[in-house]
């Protein structure tokens, strides 16, 4: 009995340590082609351990990369309440295996699963956090590593890194920029929303001018759009370093954002908003979150629609055709709107003039410049061009370089019906 409380006040405690506002100043990695061995303007790539032997690969220009990046984290380390290492990850070839990284040679870390090692393409954003000791004042080298798996070379990129360092409440370097006693939370004016929701900025206005931008993140069921494999959870993600696909950010005041909210599925929980204060000299603040949101009873029904059948992974290069399906309810004489959202790594689609369609209607989903990168897609599709039942998915590249990886969860409808 001892045993289980000391567990249940653990949980208890981080979760209320986790929802506190805090403040922190982060640390971006910059690459530098003479420490990783790399070409001038790559990022870091990762492979497993044998690839410099390998029969057919040992030659090529990633296998060099030695995956080790350096990163100066300039902080009065026992000033610091915790530290968090975050990062863009592409999940590399399908079936790699513990993908992870060690600090200064102190400890190893496994990031979180993102589907590659079961077969799947994926892109994710991990936060791990890691033991503030590992690191120290100044260079840090962080080392990079994975397993081959099944695939057929362990290999995995990193688009950007940052060291999040989150400082304790009384850290000298707050009170002297003035904001020991700045405070802030999202507010709006009723917390059951309307499809256009509009949130702002409590905070005070004698310290209005230490403020340079507000982003709005929101916790709810959706569209997993950060490839973590969760779709209850906070949405949101940074594309070389800024953020997207989130509530929206504000540089004027009163910092306010309308957060379109017409597709987001039927919720079955209440909902949560939090905002993060980007403020002079480099601080950022997290908010308090704001709690109990909900949708009204009378909102039209929407619905999200994942794939049923699915090939893994679902990639297409060299003229291999991927399908894949969303089943679609008998009745969909009521839709009234209907989006396809997608997640790929665009490696480039070739000579094909339509690589993606929905029941053979094209639908334009890579940039068409193969820049070897993730694109989140959000379009509208035709009811029309929707069946019901089985919806078949195409994704087709004639490309012998990389092609086009479907990234996880896979392609989605979202769909609205008129209320009756």
């Amino acid at each position: 009995m001892k045993k289980n409380l000391i567990v249940l006040l653990f949980i208890l405690t981080f979760k209320f340590v986790n929802a506190q506002s805090q403040f922190y100043r982060q640390y971006w990695a910059v690459f530098d082609n003479t420490i990783s061995n790399l070409e001038p303007g790559e990022r870091l790539r990762v492979n497993d351990a044998d690839m410099s032997l390998h029969e057919t690969f040992w030659g090529r220009a990633e296998i060099k990369s030695n995956g080790l990046q350096l990163i100066n984290v300039p902080e009065i380390l026992p000033l610091l309440e915790k530290t968090e290492f975050y990062a863009e990850l592409w999940g590399g070839h399908p079936w790699v295996e513990s993908k992870r990284f060690s600090i200064n040679g102190k400890s190893l870390y496994y990031f979180q699963p993102d589907g590659t090692d079961r077969g799947n393409c994926g892109y994710s954003y991990p936060m791990v956090q890691i033991k503030t000791q590992y690191l120290v004042n100044g260079i840090n080298a962080f080392q990079f590593a994975c397993d081959r798996g099944k695939t057929f070379w362990g290999h995995y990129i990193i688009d950007n890194m940052a060291v999040r360092c989150f400082l304790k409440a009384d850290h000298p370097d707050l009170k002297a920029a003035g904001l020991n006693t700045f405070s802030a939370i999202p507010v709006t004016s009723q917390k059951v929303l309307a499809d256009q929701a509009i949130f702002y900025l409590d905070y005070p206005k004698e310290l209005e001018s230490q403020i340079v931008r507000v982003h709005y993140f929101a916790h709810y069921l959706g569209y997993d759009d950060n490839g973590n494999l969760l779709e209850d959870d906070w949405h949101g993600y940074t594309f070389k370093k800024e953020f997207k696909n989130h509530m929206g950010t504000s540089g004027k005041a009163p910092y306010s954002v309308t957060w379109n909210t017409g597709m987001l599925p039927n919720q079955s929980k209440p909902m949560s908003v939090k905002a993060l204060v980007e403020l002079k000299n480099g601080f950022f603040y997290q908010t308090n979150e704001l709690n109990s949101l909900s949708f009204p009873k009378e909102r039209s029904n929407v619905q999200l629609y994942r794939c049923t059948e699915m090939p893994h992974p679902f990639w297409s290069r060299d003229k291999d055709e991927k399908l894949a399906v969303i089943e679609l309810p008998d009745d969909i004489s009521k839709i009234e709107t209907a989006q396809i959202w997608v997640r790929i790594w665009d490696g480039g689609e070739g000579n094909v003039r339509d690589p993606f369609t929905i029941n053979g209607f094209p639908y334009s989903i890579t940039t068409g410049k193969a820049p070897h990168e993730v694109v989140f897609r959000i379009l509208e599709v035709k009811k029309e061009n929707l069946n019901p039942g089985k919806n078949i998915i195409r994704l087709f590249s004639d490309t012998k370089e990389h092609g086009i990886e479907m990234l996880l969860p896979g392609p989605c409808l979202l769909v609205k019906y008129k209320n009756k």
